[in-house]
């Protein structure tokens, strides 16, 4: 199992970084308040309560994968993965986007 951290100052180590402050899974076209499981193309299968009002999103998130495995966690704290190359082409194919809490 590998651990990626989420850094909230540039300076300080961390696998990624978001000058905006937030960094999670886009679900805009999602119901706030539920638990949503979705396959996507990549084949990888993303499972997490989507949260927001006006704009949604999932923070912390499970998603598994038939040949990768399964990556877990919140983009603003640390995510878990079987395995680097899992992780790598997790964040390849469903990377947080970035944004301010004080634009919702």
């Amino acid at each position: 199992m590998i651990t990626k951290e989420y850094g909230k100052d540039k300076d300080f180590y961390s696998d990624f970084y978001s000058e905006g402050g937030a960094l999670t899974l886009p679900f805009n076209d999602v119901k706030a308040g539920t638990i949503h499981e979705e396959t996507f193309p990549s084949s990888w299968t993303i499972k997490g309560e989507v949260v927001g009002d006006y704009w949604t999103y999932m923070n912390e998130f499970e998603a598994t994968h038939p040949v990768y495995g399964k990556v877990w966690g919140d983009f603003e704290n640390k995510v878990y993965s079987d395995t680097e190359e899992g992780f790598q082409h997790f964040y390849k194919n469903h990377p947080p986007e970035a944004w301010d809490y004080g634009d919702v």
